[in-house]
């Protein structure tokens, strides 16, 4: 095989011994395989139980000279294991792939600018246009709780372009909104924005989806303030999607707004009749909805519903997609899949978590975590910013 990979993973607190057994367990992986290629890069995902600057001491005594990044989410899994605490290594082996890492910062205050140095700077050495055969893959990993996510990713995008293959997801904490971390070049950074560019000679694909469906109908935002909608057609935005929701014979008031929104978000139309999942955290004074991501001035919007079943079912379809997009055999995925998610679908997470594995095909190892936000490309349109949504990346063999 061209290209394989191998995940290990750790509960363990103690953040050097947590890098030894995840990186010993990736490693024992390999041992198993014939034809061991040499590693060419390591995807790491942590919890926040971890000292950031430790960890990242730790992961590069573990993989030296071992280009590595990654990033702080909610939770992290390998195969259909779910790590509330833990870490997840995936090692990329291959004797041709070529791997770039750029980091850029703040994002809080530049995030487009942000965007296009990361991308830049992972990007460096790389041919400009992708070699006749290869394939292009750029994973970004945003702070998502300082800064505009969507923003990031617009100025990712100006420099990689549209014509690659786009995943990656928010980094975030264990839902306590206030500090994460991205890891680049050996050391922790925060407020910053991590971009990984992979060009292999094996197809790379993804598949993305969420499994909502119109609930409302189209309406008109008419105000915003970064991330807060503050008014649909000249109204407070709560009081629209109040209507709605009465329209529909259900109720909401400030009180419920948090847990009926939770499988109730907001859904920006798309071209192709496909929807990008806004998800509105709480209403702000005075009747502004707060989300996480930026919903544009001018456009359209819907309240969207879901549920357990449509959630599995999107993530039989994203991995399915990958999947069929590879046209071949897979090595390994790297899985971003929304924290929201997880919460809707409570104690059958799991279900989610065997789906991605069942469907990528027996045998194929599978990584990813909890993000605050996920970046693909939703149907024939531009890379983006999602939310409530499960991104699944598939590196061909």
């Amino acid at each position: 095989m061209a290209t394989q990979v191998f995940v290990g993973a750790s509960s363990t607190p103690d953040p050097k011994k947590a890098a030894s057994e995840s990186v010993a367990a990736a490693l024992r992986e390999s041992a198993r395989s014939p034809h061991m290629a040499r590693p060419a890069f390591a995807l790491v995902l942590s919890t926040d139980q971890y000292d950031a600057d430790a960890l990242a001491a730790a992961m590069t005594s573990e993989l030296p000279g071992v280009p590595w990044a990654g990033c702080c989410t909610a939770g992290v899994f390998a195969g259909s294991r779910l790590l509330r605490q833990g870490l997840v290594v995936g090692l990329v082996a291959s004797d041709a792939v070529r791997v770039g890492v750029g980091v850029a910062h703040p994002v809080s205050q530049e995030g487009r600018r942000a965007g296009v140095l990361a991308a830049s700077r992972a990007l460096e050495g790389f041919p400009s246009s992708v070699p006749a055969g290869w394939s292009r893959a750029l994973i970004v990993l945003p702070d998502a709780l300082t800064g505009n996510a969507a923003d990031v990713v617009r100025g990712a995008v100006e420099v990689g372009g549209t014509g690659v293959v786009w995943a990656g997801g928010g980094a975030g904490d264990n839902l306590r909104f206030m500090r994460t971390a991205q890891f680049a070049g050996g050391r922790a950074y925060s407020d910053s924005v991590v971009v990984v560019a992979i060009d292999s000679p094996s197809r790379m694909a993804t598949g993305i989806r969420h499994g909502f469906r119109p609930y409302g109908p189209p309406t008109m935002v008419t105000r915003t303030e970064g991330t807060v909608v503050t008014e649909l057609e000249y109204e407070d935005a709560f009081s629209v999607y109040q209507r709605t929701v009465k329209a529909r014979g259900d109720q909401v008031n400030l009180d419920g707004f948090a847990t009926f929104a939770m499988t109730h978000p907001l859904g920006i139309p798309q071209a192709d009749g496909e929807h990008v999942i806004r998800d509105p955290l709480r209403v702000v004074s005075p009747g502004g909805l707060y989300c996480v991501g930026e919903v544009p001035d001018g456009c359209l919007i819907r309240v969207m519903e879901g549920d357990p079943i449509g959630l599995v079912g999107a993530a039989r379809e994203a991995a399915t997609t990958a999947r069929a997009a590879v046209a071949g055999p897979i090595a390994g995925a790297f899985v971003f899949d929304c924290i929201s998610r997880c919460m809707m679908l409570g104690d059958t997470v799991r279900d989610e978590l065997v789906t991605f594995e069942n469907e990528l095909g027996q045998g194929v190892p599978v990584m990813g975590c909890l993000t605050f936000g996920e970046v693909g490309t939703l149907g024939r349109g531009v890379p983006q910013f999602h939310n409530k949504t499960a991104v699944v990346l598939a590196l061909g063999g």
